[in-house]
């Protein structure tokens, strides 16, 4: 219970990152329509270009990591999706002219990549941080803990 009590914050943001996820991919038809002139390839994938950037995130925020500490790391990808989340929610649709539909199209797919970053750093930087800071008496239930949340 210790564990979930100090811990909760970190597994609750790796949580809502997966609903966000999801929330994207339930409002394709969405972003087809609005942002990807009616192409069902187009906007899969923008969608896939988050998951192509997740490798190259746990990379570089896992360098950032080893440099600066687990709590800069970690700082870091939260404040990333934080960006891409809202930004997301703020870029011009096709709606709004052909040239800020352009430039909407190019700000969602930056967004999506960031957050791609921002996730795959996040998943190693918490996993670590988790097994590195708990006590050694808690350290099976911290390993558990990371499984719980990659697996929402």
């Amino acid at each position: 219970w210790q564990v979930m009590k100090i811990y909760w914050s970190l597994l609750l943001g790796n949580v809502l990152e997966w609903y966000e996820f999801a929330v994207d991919g339930f409002l394709a038809p969405y972003f087809q329509s609005n942002f990807f002139a009616g192409s069902a390839i187009s906007t899969w994938l923008g969608f896939a270009s988050t998951f192509l950037a997740r490798p190259f995130g746990g990379i570089v925020l896992g360098v950032l990591g080893d440099l600066f500490g687990r709590k800069v790391s970690t700082f870091l990808s939260i404040f990333g999706m934080l960006i891409g989340t809202v930004g997301q929610g703020l870029v011009p649709t096709s709606h709004s002219g052909p040239i800020a539909g352009t430039i909407g199209v190019v700000l969602l797919v930056a967004l999506r990549i960031l957050q791609g970053i921002c996730t795959g750093g996040e998943i190693a930087a918490v996993s670590t941080y988790i097994t590195e800071v708990g006590p050694k008496r808690s350290l099976a239930r911290s390993m558990v803990l990371i499984g719980i949340t990659c697996n929402v």
